[in-house]
């Protein structure tokens, strides 16, 4: 989870004029790639059942919705980044330089427990770490560092992280495992790499 932050304003505006059904899709979206989904679960197939009503009286509707955007905020408040949920993280192979042909670029992403840190850029992989090694030093940052060397591509539907000829395999699926645990964090985290 990220740390504790406060809701922009243009989530507020995204959530007033949103339909029901979509503030209602993404937020299950989003707490489906959660541990805490179970706890939500029947609250959402009552929304759902609830919107499903023909004739649905409008003081109903703005009273669902009013649960809806409620609950929205108190996980953004909880240091969710809900505009995540629909987003989707792949993990998978290895590839070679001939990625760049198919859109792919290089990243070096960097564990330093809780955060992760990443570099990017046209220099190969073994440099781009040291680039970032040299940053996180300076901002002393470099604390118990597991370091990836991966290629990355980014389109509206999410991240495909795919590991180089420099990422040793087993590195590789201890990334895939956390990536397995908790997909929002790594998201959230490489939300501005495009």
């Amino acid at each position: 989870m990220e740390k504790r932050r406060s809701p922009k304003l243009s989530e507020i505006i995204s959530d007033r004029f949103a339909s029901e059904w979509k503030l209602l899709s993404e937020t299950e979206s989003f707490l489906a790639k959660t541990p805490d989904f179970h706890l939500y679960e029947r609250q959402f197939q009552e929304w759902r059942k609830r919107l499903q009503q023909r004739g649905l009286p409008d003081t109903e509707l703005v009273t669902l919705r009013s649960e809806i955007v409620s609950l929205r905020r108190e996980l953004r408040l909880s240091g969710y980044d809900l505009s995540l949920g629909l987003q989707r993280l792949v993990v998978q192979g290895f590839l070679n330089d001939d990625a760049l042909a198919d859109g792919f670029r290089r990243v070096v992403i960097c564990f330093c427990d809780p955060e992760v840190y990443y570099w990017t850029g046209s220099a190969n992989h073994v440099e781009l770490a040291s680039e970032l090694e040299s940053s996180l030093i300076r901002r002393n940052l470099l604390k118990n560092p597991e370091m990836h060397y991966l290629w990355y591509f980014r389109n509206s539907k999410g991240l495909i992280l795919s590991g180089s000829a420099t990422e040793p395999k087993d590195h590789f699926i201890r990334l895939q495992d956390r990536a397995r645990a908790n997909p929002l964090k790594l998201l959230a985290a490489l939300k501005k790499l495009s």
